[in-house]
């Protein structure tokens, strides 16, 4: 197919938001909209070489799989292997455990699947998983297995009908997004079914150019094609600085980075503004180095936050993001290149070094998880490392509490009634670790604190009706919205609520695994820097609350700089996850926590 210099502009247009956008910049929030235009170029790319060959009739499945392989799994091999030494010296067994899964998941193409399936609450952050941006690779890698099969299948009905079930495949992959994104955001988010459209997108386009339809080619021999062109461009642009974490994806508004792609792809030729701003020698160059730099970019930073104490700063991160470029042009050139010349390496050549390093990587990530990450090696580190991970803990803070309402029916008890979430469970946590209460004591709503009420009748009984008689109502989640709680304060006050407490959120650093990574002396007496937007919360809420009502439990442990330990007296983890508390930090959290006038009645 004939080379087009603005495609290759447009690659480098996805990878540096991206890049940019991971690296926490805040003007690049939606940078992440990159990975959708690589989606829409990839389907156009692929799509143009299957017609193409086609109508010659060359095409074969193992030419295409072929090509497939040499394009992704030689850098993908070399930045997995890279990946490898600093996770078996840096990494602590929850991360290094997540990060063998990693390895066997991207080399079968499924860390999209991988990432669905492990999504929850206590997972660990993406932010510190060095091959998390490979879940991409596994929704382009299950749309070449099937795409092809299915243009052998149906082109025998012809390009019209093949033309006409692409574009239904396409509404239909749509609609399911749609669909998800209130119903389940993590599986629309990362696994092919909702995200085909994009790519079925770019086919599109491709159909309508190698067709040379009349509308596309009237469009652009006008000056109308020129500004589609512009508008594409505007449409990326306007994504990349418009969009944050919170705008919903891949619904609605991927529409406007995806068509503005199309747009670009159909009427930006070599003639046109937007085709030679794309086509300048120096985008186009980072354009050849996309793919490779979108493979080093995320592994940099994930070692970095991992080896940090506190959160890099953005001269770091820019630092890593060119360090990313300058190792894309080797990669590029010695990896990428040759292994994509069927003379230099032959398909037999490209096959058996494929099967070879792709059951050596997984292999090795099989180890590592089977062994728990080594876990037996890391007991040096902290002897009750185990009983503090990150699993274990979940398991210990997810402990059911059963909603007792029978319980208030007794005079002689305290009727303390708990409103929230895994924060809230923390709380309880400390009073059971203390022997402050007992089980027996309490009444327990999962109920987010966070909840807008616009009236009584949106409690839910019998928690309405237990309100009145609670002599405590206790109120913890991580995140409380204030200008909610004012007006839902009245709310609880006419259902007759007594004693209303908010306990404000809590943190204890940047990252557990560069701490645990400390020399002992180091690391038992490091005090954390507590991250700025949880004080700024504590601080909104000290703001809005009277005194009567608010417990700043940083502002209990803390010292006079605003840091918290990370260890209990005896050297035990307070926290595994930078939130939530193991047991021990429980109990040395509840000493500190129910000295509080307002709670000490409760001990």
């Amino acid at each position: 197919m004939n080379y087009r210099r603005e495609i290759d502009g447009l690659r480098a247009l996805a990878v540096l938001p991206v890049i940019l956008f991971h690296a926490g910049f805040r003007t690049f929030s939606g940078g992440f909209v990159g990975v959708d235009v690589f989606f829409v170029i990839s389907g156009y790319l692929i799509t143009s070489v299957i017609l193409m060959e086609k109508q010659a009739g060359t095409f074969t499945l193992v030419g295409f799989y072929e090509r497939r392989a040499r394009r992704i799994l030689p850098a993908l091999f070399v930045v997995m292997l890279a990946c490898l030494p600093f996770a078996l010296l840096w990494m602590l067994p929850d991360y290094l455990e997540n990060f063998g899964q990693s390895l066997v998941a991207t080399t079968f193409f499924g860390n999209n699947v991988l990432l669905w399936l492990t999504s929850g609450y206590f997972t660990l952050e993406n932010d510190f998983k060095p091959l998390v941006h490979t879940w991409s690779l596994g929704i382009e890698e299950q749309y070449y297995v099937l795409f092809p099969i299915f243009i052998i299948l149906f082109w025998r009905f012809g390009k019209r009908w093949l033309v006409s079930s692409i574009g239904f495949a396409a509404i239909l992959s749509f609609v399911l997004a749609e669909w998800g994104l209130p119903n389940n955001p993590d599986a629309t988010f990362y696994l092919l079914p909702a995200r085909g459209w994009e790519l079925l997108l770019g086919a599109m386009s491709a159909f309508l150019l190698s067709g040379k339809s009349v509308f596309v080619e009237k469009l652009r021999s006008q000056d109308v094609g020129q500004w589609l062109g512009v508008l594409g461009l505007s449409m990326i642009s306007y994504s990349v600085f418009a969009f944050d974490k919170s705008t919903p994806f891949p619904g609605v508004y991927a529409l406007i980075p995806t068509i503005g792609t199309a747009l670009i792809i159909l009427f930006a030729t070599e003639h046109t503004l937007v085709g030679k701003l794309l086509g300048v020698k120096v985008v186009v160059f980072i354009g050849l180095l996309s793919y490779s730099a979108y493979l080093w970019h995320q592994p940099l930073f994930a070692f970095a936050r991992l080896r940090s104490l506190a959160e890099p700063n953005a001269l770091t991160f820019l630092g890593l993001g060119l360090l990313s470029l300058l190792l894309a042009y080797p990669t590029w050139r010695y990896v990428e290149k040759p292994f994509r010349d069927r003379a230099a390496i032959e398909r037999r050549a490209i096959g058996l070094l494929s099967v070879l390093v792709g059951l050596l990587v997984s292999s090795v990530g099989f180890v590592i998880y089977a062994n728990s990450g080594f876990v037996q090696l890391r007991a040096e580190l902290n002897t009750d490392m185990q009983s503090a991970g990150r699993r274990l803990n979940a398991v210990y803070n997810e402990r059911p509490f059963t909603f007792k309402d029978s319980l208030f029916n007794d005079p002689q008890k305290r009727n303390v009634l708990i409103w929230g979430s895994s924060f809230a469970r923390d709380f309880i946590n400390s009073g059971l670790e203390n022997s402050y209460f007992s089980s027996s004591e309490i009444s327990y709503s999962d109920y987010e604190a966070s909840s807008c009420l616009q009236s009584a009748a949106d409690i839910p009984d019998p928690l309405r009706s237990l309100i009145s008689v609670a002599d405590y109502l206790i109120l913890s989640s991580s995140y409380i919205d204030i200008d909610c709680w004012k007006a839902d304060f009245d709310i609880f006050k006419k259902l007759g609520a007594r004693k209303i407490v908010v306990i404000g959120t809590k943190n204890f650093g940047w990252n557990m695994n560069a701490v645990m990574l400390l020399n002992q002396h180091e690391r038992y007496g490091y005090r954390a820097q507590v991250l700025r937007d949880v004080v700024m919360e504590n601080e909104r809420l000290a703001r809005a609350l009277p005194s009567e009502y608010f417990v700043n439990l940083l502002v209990l442990i803390s010292d006079g700089d605003g840091r918290v330990p990370v260890f209990t007296e005896d050297n035990k983890f307070i926290s595994q996850d930078r939130e939530h508390l193991t047991k021990d930090g429980a109990k040395f959290i509840g000493k500190k926590l129910f000295e509080h006038p307002l709670l000490s009645p409760l001990k």
